[in-house]
Protein backbone atom coordinates (compact mmCIF):
# COMPACT_ATOMS: atom_id res chain seq x y z
CA UNK A 1 0.00 0.00 0.00
CA UNK A 2 2.74 2.38 0.74
CA UNK A 3 4.43 1.48 -2.42
CA UNK A 4 1.26 2.71 -4.31
CA UNK A 5 0.86 5.67 -2.26
CA UNK A 6 4.47 6.92 -3.07
CA UNK A 7 3.45 6.17 -7.24
CA UNK A 8 0.37 7.97 -7.04
CA UNK A 9 2.33 11.14 -5.39
CA UNK A 10 4.94 11.02 -7.74
CA UNK A 11 2.28 10.73 -10.78
CA UNK A 12 1.00 13.96 -8.58
CA UNK A 13 3.82 15.92 -8.64
CA UNK A 14 4.15 15.08 -12.69
CA UNK A 15 1.01 16.65 -12.99
CA UNK A 16 2.09 19.93 -11.08
CA UNK A 17 4.46 20.00 -13.20
CA UNK A 18 2.97 19.92 -16.33
CA UNK A 19 0.89 22.82 -15.13
CA UNK A 20 3.87 25.43 -14.38
CA UNK A 21 4.27 27.75 -16.68
CA UNK A 22 1.08 27.69 -18.82
CA UNK A 23 -1.36 30.94 -18.95
CA UNK A 24 -3.78 29.55 -20.73
CA UNK A 25 -6.01 27.19 -19.10
CA UNK A 26 -6.79 25.06 -22.38
CA UNK A 27 -3.02 24.58 -22.65
CA UNK A 28 -2.86 23.93 -18.90
CA UNK A 29 -5.01 20.88 -18.85
CA UNK A 30 -4.08 19.10 -22.13
CA UNK A 31 -0.20 19.45 -20.55
CA UNK A 32 -1.84 17.43 -17.86
CA UNK A 33 -3.84 15.03 -19.66
CA UNK A 34 -0.98 12.80 -20.05
CA UNK A 35 0.50 12.40 -17.09
CA UNK A 36 -3.42 12.01 -15.50
CA UNK A 37 -3.32 8.95 -18.12
CA UNK A 38 -1.02 7.11 -16.06
CA UNK A 39 -3.29 7.33 -13.49
CA UNK A 40 -6.65 6.93 -15.24
CA UNK A 41 -6.23 5.38 -18.74
CA UNK A 42 -8.67 6.69 -20.93
CA UNK A 43 -10.09 7.61 -24.94
CA UNK A 44 -11.25 10.86 -24.03
CA UNK A 45 -10.79 13.39 -21.20
CA UNK A 46 -12.02 17.06 -21.04
CA UNK A 47 -12.69 19.87 -18.73
CA UNK A 48 -16.08 21.62 -17.82
CA UNK A 49 -15.25 25.55 -16.71
CA UNK A 50 -18.55 27.11 -15.27
CA UNK A 51 -19.22 30.75 -16.39
CA UNK A 52 -19.10 33.70 -13.24
CA UNK A 53 -22.86 33.30 -12.82
CA UNK A 54 -22.76 29.51 -13.23
CA UNK A 55 -25.48 29.53 -16.25
CA UNK A 56 -22.96 28.52 -19.12
CA UNK A 57 -19.69 26.05 -19.24
CA UNK A 58 -16.87 26.08 -21.54
CA UNK A 59 -14.94 23.25 -22.30
CA UNK A 60 -11.40 22.14 -23.09
CA UNK A 61 -10.53 18.80 -24.62
CA UNK A 62 -7.43 16.85 -24.61
CA UNK A 63 -6.61 14.45 -27.46
CA UNK A 64 -9.16 13.98 -30.38
CA UNK A 65 -11.98 16.99 -29.80
CA UNK A 66 -16.01 16.49 -29.57
CA UNK A 67 -18.50 19.30 -30.44
CA UNK A 68 -18.67 20.04 -27.21
CA UNK A 69 -15.58 22.47 -27.46
CA UNK A 70 -16.76 23.60 -30.86
CA UNK A 71 -18.68 26.01 -29.02
CA UNK A 72 -17.73 28.70 -26.42
CA UNK A 73 -19.96 28.18 -24.02
CA UNK A 74 -23.29 25.51 -23.59
CA UNK A 75 -25.71 26.33 -20.92
CA UNK A 76 -25.34 24.13 -17.88
CA UNK A 77 -28.88 22.97 -17.36
CA UNK A 78 -28.37 21.11 -20.75
CA UNK A 79 -25.26 19.43 -19.72
CA UNK A 80 -25.24 15.32 -19.11
CA UNK A 81 -23.45 16.61 -16.39
CA UNK A 82 -25.20 19.21 -15.04
CA UNK A 83 -25.51 17.15 -11.82
CA UNK A 84 -22.17 17.46 -10.57
CA UNK A 85 -22.01 21.09 -12.14
CA UNK A 86 -24.96 22.16 -9.77
CA UNK A 87 -23.00 20.45 -6.77
CA UNK A 88 -26.22 18.13 -6.40
CA UNK A 89 -24.19 14.66 -6.34
CA UNK A 90 -20.64 14.01 -5.37
CA UNK A 91 -19.35 12.29 -8.89
CA UNK A 92 -20.95 9.94 -11.26
CA UNK A 93 -19.56 6.90 -11.97
CA UNK A 94 -20.99 4.34 -15.19
CA UNK A 95 -20.01 1.15 -17.29
CA UNK A 96 -22.09 2.72 -19.57
CA UNK A 97 -23.34 6.07 -20.60
CA UNK A 98 -24.76 5.37 -23.76
CA UNK A 99 -27.92 3.98 -21.99
CA UNK A 100 -27.51 5.39 -18.85
CA UNK A 101 -30.81 8.08 -18.64
CA UNK A 102 -28.11 10.19 -16.19
CA UNK A 103 -26.78 11.75 -19.15
CA UNK A 104 -30.16 11.78 -20.95
CA UNK A 105 -32.92 13.28 -21.13
CA UNK A 106 -35.04 16.29 -22.75
CA UNK A 107 -33.07 18.94 -23.96
CA UNK A 108 -29.41 17.08 -23.33
CA UNK A 109 -26.74 17.99 -25.56
CA UNK A 110 -25.77 14.26 -25.28
CA UNK A 111 -24.57 14.02 -29.11
CA UNK A 112 -20.63 13.54 -28.40
CA UNK A 113 -21.28 10.40 -25.73
CA UNK A 114 -22.93 8.52 -28.68
CA UNK A 115 -20.49 9.92 -31.44
CA UNK A 116 -17.32 9.20 -29.65
CA UNK A 117 -18.55 5.66 -27.87
CA UNK A 118 -18.05 7.10 -24.69
CA UNK A 119 -19.24 4.24 -22.25
CA UNK A 120 -17.27 4.07 -19.42
CA UNK A 121 -17.09 7.34 -17.14
CA UNK A 122 -16.10 9.21 -14.18
CA UNK A 123 -16.95 12.54 -13.68
CA UNK A 124 -15.62 14.70 -10.64
CA UNK A 125 -15.90 18.48 -9.88
CA UNK A 126 -13.12 20.88 -9.72
CA UNK A 127 -13.46 22.71 -6.04
CA UNK A 128 -11.92 26.00 -5.57
CA UNK A 129 -12.48 28.45 -2.88
CA UNK A 130 -15.48 26.50 -1.43
CA UNK A 131 -17.26 25.81 -4.79
CA UNK A 132 -17.89 24.12 -7.68
CA UNK A 133 -16.12 25.89 -10.61
CA UNK A 134 -16.27 23.13 -13.35
CA UNK A 135 -15.67 19.03 -13.63
CA UNK A 136 -13.28 16.99 -14.71
CA UNK A 137 -14.62 13.99 -17.33
CA UNK A 138 -12.70 11.16 -17.52
CA UNK A 139 -13.70 8.33 -20.51
CA UNK A 140 -13.15 4.58 -22.21
CA UNK A 141 -14.28 3.28 -25.46
CA UNK A 142 -15.23 -0.21 -23.39
CA UNK A 143 -17.70 -1.33 -20.72
CA UNK A 144 -16.93 -1.61 -17.26
CA UNK A 145 -13.66 0.60 -16.95
CA UNK A 146 -13.75 2.18 -14.10
CA UNK A 147 -14.25 1.76 -10.40
CA UNK A 148 -15.16 3.29 -6.97
CA UNK A 149 -11.26 3.54 -6.42
CA UNK A 150 -10.46 5.32 -9.83
CA UNK A 151 -13.08 8.02 -8.98
CA UNK A 152 -10.73 8.23 -5.70
CA UNK A 153 -7.90 8.97 -7.79
CA UNK A 154 -9.68 11.09 -10.28
CA UNK A 155 -10.90 13.27 -7.45
CA UNK A 156 -7.38 13.82 -6.29
CA UNK A 157 -6.27 14.48 -9.75
CA UNK A 158 -9.41 17.53 -10.34
CA UNK A 159 -8.71 19.12 -6.16
CA UNK A 160 -4.93 19.37 -7.52
CA UNK A 161 -5.52 21.07 -10.54
CA UNK A 162 -8.53 23.10 -9.71
CA UNK A 163 -6.83 25.78 -8.12
CA UNK A 164 -4.53 26.43 -10.69
CA UNK A 165 -6.96 26.26 -13.62
CA UNK A 166 -9.52 28.92 -11.05
CA UNK A 167 -6.71 31.32 -11.14
CA UNK A 168 -5.55 31.29 -15.13
CA UNK A 169 -9.40 31.56 -15.54
CA UNK A 170 -9.62 34.77 -13.48
CA UNK A 171 -6.60 36.21 -14.74
CA UNK A 172 -7.95 35.72 -18.48
CA UNK A 173 -11.14 37.59 -17.29
CA UNK A 174 -9.32 40.39 -15.77
CA UNK A 175 -7.48 40.85 -18.66
CA UNK A 176 -10.07 40.58 -21.05
CA UNK A 177 -11.79 43.14 -18.47
CA UNK A 178 -8.96 45.89 -18.84
CA UNK A 179 -9.08 45.26 -22.74
CA UNK A 180 -12.90 46.27 -23.02
CA UNK A 181 -12.49 49.14 -20.28
CA UNK A 182 -9.72 50.66 -22.46
CA UNK A 183 -11.16 49.58 -25.74
CA UNK A 184 -14.55 51.57 -24.36
CA UNK A 185 -12.26 54.95 -23.04
CA UNK A 186 -10.81 54.59 -26.76
CA UNK A 187 -14.34 54.76 -27.90
CA UNK A 188 -15.14 57.29 -26.06
CA UNK A 189 -12.41 59.41 -26.42
CA UNK A 190 -13.14 58.71 -30.01
CA UNK A 191 -16.65 59.81 -30.30
CA UNK A 192 -15.95 62.95 -28.32
CA UNK A 193 -13.38 64.06 -30.94
CA UNK A 194 -15.77 62.90 -33.89
CA UNK A 195 -18.82 64.81 -32.41
CA UNK A 196 -16.97 67.85 -32.02
CA UNK A 197 -15.45 67.47 -35.16
CA UNK A 198 -19.02 67.30 -36.48
CA UNK A 199 -20.13 70.32 -34.02
CA UNK A 200 -17.21 72.46 -35.80
CA UNK A 201 -18.18 70.97 -39.27
CA UNK A 202 -21.92 72.45 -38.57
CA UNK A 203 -20.92 75.62 -37.74
CA UNK A 204 -19.10 75.90 -40.17
CA UNK A 205 -21.54 74.70 -43.08
CA UNK A 206 -24.36 77.17 -41.17
CA UNK A 207 -22.09 79.88 -41.83
CA UNK A 208 -21.63 78.89 -45.26
CA UNK A 209 -25.23 78.84 -45.87
CA UNK A 210 -25.71 81.83 -43.97
CA UNK A 211 -23.02 83.40 -46.86
CA UNK A 212 -25.23 81.66 -50.39
CA UNK A 213 -28.55 82.91 -48.61
CA UNK A 214 -27.49 86.47 -48.52
CA UNK A 215 -25.26 86.33 -51.61
CA UNK A 216 -27.47 84.47 -53.66
CA UNK A 217 -31.02 84.33 -52.44
CA UNK A 218 -31.08 86.98 -50.99
CA UNK A 219 -29.27 89.27 -53.31
CA UNK A 220 -31.89 87.28 -56.20
CA UNK A 221 -35.08 88.38 -54.27
CA UNK A 222 -33.86 92.19 -53.57
CA UNK A 223 -33.22 92.81 -57.91
CA UNK A 224 -36.75 90.72 -58.01
CA UNK A 225 -38.06 93.25 -55.33
CA UNK A 226 -36.11 96.44 -57.58
CA UNK A 227 -37.88 94.99 -60.68
CA UNK A 228 -41.63 95.22 -59.50
CA UNK A 229 -40.78 98.88 -58.00
CA UNK A 230 -39.83 99.51 -61.17
CA UNK A 231 -42.89 97.97 -63.24
CA UNK A 232 -44.96 99.78 -60.83
CA UNK A 233 -43.76 102.91 -61.38
CA UNK A 234 -43.96 102.44 -64.93
CA UNK A 235 -48.02 101.76 -64.11
CA UNK A 236 -47.49 98.66 -66.77
CA UNK A 237 -45.35 95.52 -67.37
CA UNK A 238 -44.81 93.98 -70.94
CA UNK A 239 -44.68 89.96 -71.35
CA UNK A 240 -41.20 89.60 -71.71
CA UNK A 241 -40.29 91.68 -68.05
CA UNK A 242 -42.91 89.47 -66.45
CA UNK A 243 -41.17 86.22 -67.78
CA UNK A 244 -37.66 87.59 -66.78
CA UNK A 245 -39.42 87.78 -63.02
CA UNK A 246 -41.08 84.68 -63.11
CA UNK A 247 -37.82 83.02 -64.36
CA UNK A 248 -36.04 84.60 -61.63
CA UNK A 249 -38.66 83.43 -58.60
CA UNK A 250 -38.35 80.13 -59.87
CA UNK A 251 -34.51 80.22 -59.54
CA UNK A 252 -34.86 81.08 -56.24
CA UNK A 253 -37.71 78.49 -55.27
CA UNK A 254 -35.03 75.74 -56.28
CA UNK A 255 -32.31 76.65 -54.79
CA UNK A 256 -34.28 77.34 -51.47
CA UNK A 257 -36.17 73.87 -52.24
CA UNK A 258 -32.48 72.14 -52.56
CA UNK A 259 -31.17 73.35 -49.07
CA UNK A 260 -34.37 72.69 -47.43
CA UNK A 261 -34.66 69.45 -48.84
CA UNK A 262 -31.09 68.46 -47.84
CA UNK A 263 -31.57 69.71 -44.35
CA UNK A 264 -34.73 67.69 -43.64
CA UNK A 265 -34.87 64.83 -45.76
CA UNK A 266 -38.74 64.68 -46.38
CA UNK A 267 -38.57 61.84 -49.02
CA UNK A 268 -37.01 59.88 -45.82
CA UNK A 269 -39.48 60.70 -43.65
CA UNK A 270 -42.59 60.09 -46.60
CA UNK A 271 -41.50 56.93 -47.96
CA UNK A 272 -38.79 54.75 -46.25
CA UNK A 273 -35.04 54.75 -46.56
CA UNK A 274 -35.20 52.84 -49.88
CA UNK A 275 -36.85 55.26 -51.99
CA UNK A 276 -35.29 58.37 -49.67
CA UNK A 277 -31.59 57.07 -51.18
CA UNK A 278 -32.62 55.96 -54.94
CA UNK A 279 -33.83 59.87 -55.06
CA UNK A 280 -30.70 61.26 -54.01
CA UNK A 281 -29.11 58.71 -55.96
CA UNK A 282 -30.88 59.88 -59.13
CA UNK A 283 -30.51 63.41 -58.48
CA UNK A 284 -26.60 63.40 -57.70
CA UNK A 285 -25.93 61.77 -61.26
CA UNK A 286 -28.92 63.65 -63.28
CA UNK A 287 -26.25 66.15 -64.37
CA UNK A 288 -23.09 64.25 -64.66
CA UNK A 289 -20.40 64.00 -67.42
CA UNK A 290 -20.39 61.25 -69.05
CA UNK A 291 -23.62 59.90 -67.71
CA UNK A 292 -23.43 57.79 -64.70
CA UNK A 293 -25.30 54.56 -64.67
CA UNK A 294 -27.26 53.84 -61.44
CA UNK A 295 -28.92 50.91 -59.68
CA UNK A 296 -30.51 50.35 -56.17
CA UNK A 297 -32.05 46.88 -54.93
CA UNK A 298 -34.08 46.64 -51.45
CA UNK A 299 -33.97 42.55 -50.20
CA UNK A 300 -33.90 43.72 -46.86
CA UNK A 301 -38.13 43.79 -47.04
CA UNK A 302 -38.20 47.22 -45.78
CA UNK A 303 -36.62 46.71 -42.08
CA UNK A 304 -34.91 50.34 -42.17
CA UNK A 305 -38.31 51.77 -41.83
CA UNK A 306 -38.77 50.13 -38.67
CA UNK A 307 -35.26 51.36 -37.12
CA UNK A 308 -35.58 54.87 -34.69
CA UNK A 309 -35.55 57.74 -36.76
CA UNK A 310 -32.42 59.30 -35.78
CA UNK A 311 -30.82 55.78 -36.73
CA UNK A 312 -32.39 55.61 -40.10
CA UNK A 313 -31.26 59.05 -40.71
CA UNK A 314 -27.88 58.63 -39.89
CA UNK A 315 -27.78 55.73 -41.84
CA UNK A 316 -28.75 57.82 -45.21
CA UNK A 317 -26.45 60.42 -44.27
CA UNK A 318 -23.53 58.00 -44.52
CA UNK A 319 -24.95 56.77 -47.97
CA UNK A 320 -25.29 60.18 -49.16
CA UNK A 321 -21.97 61.03 -48.08
CA UNK A 322 -20.90 58.28 -49.81
CA UNK A 323 -22.54 58.40 -53.04
CA UNK A 324 -21.54 62.19 -53.33
CA UNK A 325 -17.86 61.26 -52.80
CA UNK A 326 -18.48 58.89 -55.61
CA UNK A 327 -19.83 61.19 -57.63
CA UNK A 328 -17.48 64.04 -57.12
CA UNK A 329 -14.36 62.17 -56.92
CA UNK A 330 -14.31 58.41 -58.75
CA UNK A 331 -15.53 59.38 -61.99
CA UNK A 332 -17.13 56.29 -62.27
CA UNK A 333 -19.53 54.29 -65.00
CA UNK A 334 -21.67 52.94 -62.41
CA UNK A 335 -22.99 53.36 -58.64
CA UNK A 336 -25.01 50.52 -57.15
CA UNK A 337 -26.84 50.86 -54.02
CA UNK A 338 -28.06 47.53 -51.73
CA UNK A 339 -29.92 47.31 -48.83
CA UNK A 340 -30.15 43.64 -47.54
CA UNK A 341 -31.14 41.92 -44.01
CA UNK A 342 -30.91 39.06 -41.79
CA UNK A 343 -33.06 38.22 -38.89
CA UNK A 344 -30.58 40.37 -36.42
CA UNK A 345 -28.47 43.01 -38.77
CA UNK A 346 -29.07 45.58 -41.46
CA UNK A 347 -26.49 45.94 -44.07
CA UNK A 348 -26.19 48.94 -46.61
CA UNK A 349 -23.59 49.07 -49.83
CA UNK A 350 -22.98 51.67 -52.13
CA UNK A 351 -20.11 50.24 -54.74
CA UNK A 352 -19.00 52.34 -57.19
CA UNK A 353 -16.56 50.88 -60.39
CA UNK A 354 -14.51 54.83 -60.30
CA UNK A 355 -10.80 55.77 -59.64
CA UNK A 356 -10.81 54.09 -56.50
CA UNK A 357 -9.94 55.63 -52.82
CA UNK A 358 -6.65 54.23 -51.45
CA UNK A 359 -5.91 53.81 -48.45
CA UNK A 360 -8.83 55.14 -45.51
CA UNK A 361 -8.03 56.45 -42.30
CA UNK A 362 -11.42 56.22 -39.74
CA UNK A 363 -10.06 59.52 -38.00
CA UNK A 364 -9.31 61.29 -41.12
CA UNK A 365 -11.22 65.17 -41.14
CA UNK A 366 -14.01 65.54 -43.71
CA UNK A 367 -16.72 63.39 -45.17
CA UNK A 368 -15.10 60.22 -44.40
CA UNK A 369 -14.16 61.17 -41.38
CA UNK A 370 -17.89 62.21 -40.61
CA UNK A 371 -19.62 58.57 -42.13
CA UNK A 372 -17.13 56.69 -39.46
CA UNK A 373 -17.89 59.05 -36.43
CA UNK A 374 -21.88 58.97 -37.84
CA UNK A 375 -21.42 55.29 -37.66
CA UNK A 376 -19.88 55.05 -33.93
CA UNK A 377 -22.63 57.28 -32.63
CA UNK A 378 -25.21 55.11 -33.70
CA UNK A 379 -23.59 51.60 -32.93
CA UNK A 380 -22.95 50.54 -36.68
CA UNK A 381 -20.22 48.95 -38.41
CA UNK A 382 -18.50 50.74 -41.24
CA UNK A 383 -15.89 49.72 -43.76
CA UNK A 384 -14.80 51.48 -46.84
CA UNK A 385 -12.26 49.41 -49.37
CA UNK A 386 -12.08 48.66 -52.58
CA UNK A 387 -15.05 47.16 -54.39
CA UNK A 388 -13.13 44.49 -56.13
CA UNK A 389 -9.40 43.33 -56.86
CA UNK A 390 -9.78 43.44 -60.52
CA UNK A 391 -12.67 45.70 -61.11
CA UNK A 392 -11.57 48.40 -58.78
CA UNK A 393 -13.87 50.98 -57.52
CA UNK A 394 -14.99 51.45 -53.89
CA UNK A 395 -17.28 49.93 -51.99
CA UNK A 396 -18.67 51.11 -48.73
CA UNK A 397 -20.40 48.90 -46.27
CA UNK A 398 -22.51 50.22 -43.26
CA UNK A 399 -24.05 47.55 -41.10
CA UNK A 400 -26.10 47.98 -38.20
CA UNK A 401 -28.10 45.41 -35.64
CA UNK A 402 -31.46 45.87 -36.31
CA UNK A 403 -32.52 46.33 -32.70
CA UNK A 404 -30.02 49.13 -31.44
CA UNK A 405 -28.91 48.69 -27.77
CA UNK A 406 -28.27 52.64 -26.82
CA UNK A 407 -30.09 55.72 -27.30
CA UNK A 408 -28.86 57.89 -30.30
CA UNK A 409 -27.27 61.41 -29.63
CA UNK A 410 -28.76 63.72 -31.49
CA UNK A 411 -25.33 65.36 -33.22
CA UNK A 412 -25.56 61.55 -35.09
CA UNK A 413 -28.38 62.87 -37.64
CA UNK A 414 -27.63 66.49 -37.85
CA UNK A 415 -26.70 67.33 -41.17
CA UNK A 416 -22.44 67.38 -41.86
CA UNK A 417 -21.23 69.76 -44.35
CA UNK A 418 -21.28 68.49 -47.88
CA UNK A 419 -24.51 67.56 -47.31
CA UNK A 420 -26.27 70.46 -47.94
CA UNK A 421 -25.53 71.79 -51.01
CA UNK A 422 -26.90 68.53 -53.01
CA UNK A 423 -26.39 70.64 -56.29
CA UNK A 424 -22.30 70.56 -55.75
CA UNK A 425 -22.84 66.34 -56.23
CA UNK A 426 -23.85 66.91 -59.65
Amino acid sequence: MPEVSLVLIDRLLAISRALAGHIDPGTAFRATAIEIGTLIPHDHIDLAVLSHDGRMHACYEAGFHTSWSELAQHPVEGSPIRYVLWGKTPYLLSDNALVDDRFHFAGAFDEPIFAAKLRSRIIVPLRARGSVIGALNISRHEVGCYTLADVAVAQQCADLIAPYIFALIQTEEARRAMLAESEARNRVELLRVGASQLTEGMERERRRMAMDLHDQTLADLARIARQLSALRGQGVARAAQLADLEQEVAGCLTELRHIVDAMRPSVLELFGLRDAVEAHLNRSVSKAKPPIAVHIADTSDGCADSLPEPVRTALYRIVQEAINNAVRHAAPRRIDVLLASTASVLRVIVTDDGQGCGAIDPAAHGGIGHMHTRAALIGARLRIGQAGRKSGGTRVLVEIDRQPSRELPAAAAATMPGELAVSEAM
